[in-house]
């Protein structure tokens, strides 16, 4: 059961109060509050009255703390769960009425816990509208079991009066739009691999590569990683488990909750990718590579680069197909070399080569998404296990899928034998 530590919150307030010049009088004033209800929630050595929560946008203002941070030293809201979204939920959950504070934590806890795909399919069952949803999972791996995504398929009432436009619209901004862009989702409009009939009008709900916080503890004194793939080369899956296995957060900028069009899209990722980020992993977006993003200053990061063969990249090519010729190229797999040659790092600069083999992935004429996952899930340990040398802890990944792979002895399990590789690398100046 989650406890309110009422000592806890009650001292972050006071001293957010004292830390702006306040009296408690000026600042009940601007909470909009009496001074006595003020004193009676930050004095009481107990969960406050539902009524604070009324007010919790003033009580963050006043005190200089985020509404994240007045629930995360509450003991209601895990570092790791600190998004827009779920501080509204857990604060709207914590001000409906309920006035037991077993009660309410229960369920701020159990809202601020449940998946995305959760929290999209039941936003979508309470609209008014009587929509036929189909929910599917894409779940791959053999060693390794990942859910990628969920899709959520939409079928309107057979009498509704409005095109798949309309319909797009109405879900994306009147039913979700306090949760489309926190939690990342986009109409999937490439084939939808793990589904063989789908709906016309599919969501995709990021789980394993969505963009998330860094884990609260342990801390790997590592540098931010930047990974480098080319289309097709599931460098986003990579850079996600080798986040986890860090305790990094990461960054995918497909679920970044983008605007659709693309110079939009390239400029905020140029602007996010200019800096580094303490403890985050950044996948460079391989496709914007051709409509004018280029590969971030990497001084004071750790670059991954990956690499994959032929049969590979002629498959990438075929999935990509309409976004390489709308870039310009007559032939595809012209495009996905060009973006390959625009990864680059600087001589001099160390980082690690990730070579996707196309032996490991392909099932004899066709590429299995079991063992492409699995590959890539190897490699990524072998990413982590070496970054975690090099940072002076035990070659064990600190959570994430990748904890999978750590036997009862507590030590990682012995690979399979992979034509892949992991190699760390330093380009010299020609």
């Amino acid at each position: 059961m989650t406890h309110w530590r009422a000592g806890e919150w009650a001292e972050a307030v006071r001293a957010g109060i004292r830390s702006r010049g306040l009296s408690l009088d000026e600042a009940a004033r601007r909470i909009g509050v009496p001074t006595s209800t003020l004193r009676s929630w930050i004095e009481h050595r107990h969960a406050p009255k539902v009524t604070v929560f009324d007010h919790w946008a003033q009580l963050a203002e006043v005190t200089g703390l985020g509404e994240a941070e007045l629930l995360r030293v509450a003991g209601v809201l895990p570092d790791s769960l600190a998004s827009p979204v779920h501080v509204a939920q857990a604060a709207k959950a914590l001000r409906e009425g309920i006035d037991q504070a077993g009660r309410f934590l229960r369920q701020a806890t159990a809202l601020v816990y449940s998946s995305p795909g959760t929290q999209v399919a039941n936003a979508i069952a309470a609209s008014a509208i009587d929509w036929e949803m189909r929910i599917r999972s894409a779940t791959r791996g053999d060693e390794v079991r990942v859910t990628y995504h969920h899709y959520v398929g939409i079928v309107a009432p057979r009498d509704f009066p409005h095109d798949d436009g309309e319909v797009r619209r109405i879900i994306e901004h009147d039913i979700l739009g306090e949760l489309w862009r926190p939690l990342g989702l986009y109409w999937r409009v490439a084939e939808v691999h793990d589904w063989h009939a789908p709906p016309r009008l599919v969501i995709q709900v990021p789980e394993q590569e969505a963009t998330r916080p860094p884990a609260p503890a342990p801390v790997v004194a590592a540098p931010p990683v930047v990974v480098l793939s080319p289309i097709w080369g599931y460098g986003e899956l990579l850079a996600s488990l080798v986040a986890d296995g860090l305790g990094f957060g990461n960054v995918d900028f497909r679920y970044f909750g983008l605007p659709d069009a693309m110079a939009d899209r390239v400029r905020i990722t140029a602007r996010e990718l200019a800096e580094p980020a303490p403890r985050l992993v950044h996948s460079v977006p391989p496709i914007m590579l051709l409509h004018g993003l280029a590969v971030p200053d990497l001084t004071g990061r750790l670059p991954v680069v990956v690499r994959y063969g032929p049969r590979m990249r002629a498959r990438a090519a075929r999935i990509y197909r309409e976004p390489l010729l709308e870039a310009g190229f007559e032939d595809p797999e012209e495009g996905a070399r060009a973006i390959e040659e625009a990864i680059s790092v600087p001589p001099g600069c160390a980082y690690f080569e990730v070579t996707l083999a196309d032996e490991d992935v392909f099932d004899g004429d066709h590429p299995s998404l079991d063992r492409l996952n699995d590959s890539v899930a190897w490699l990524a340990e072998q990413l982590v296990e070496q970054v975690l040398l090099g940072a002076g802890h035990p070659p064990v990944p600190v959570g994430g899928p990748l904890k999978r792979l750590v036997g009862p002895s507590g030590r990682v399990r012995r690979p399979p034998a992979l034509a892949g590789s992991v190699t760390r690398r330093v380009d010299r100046a020609p």
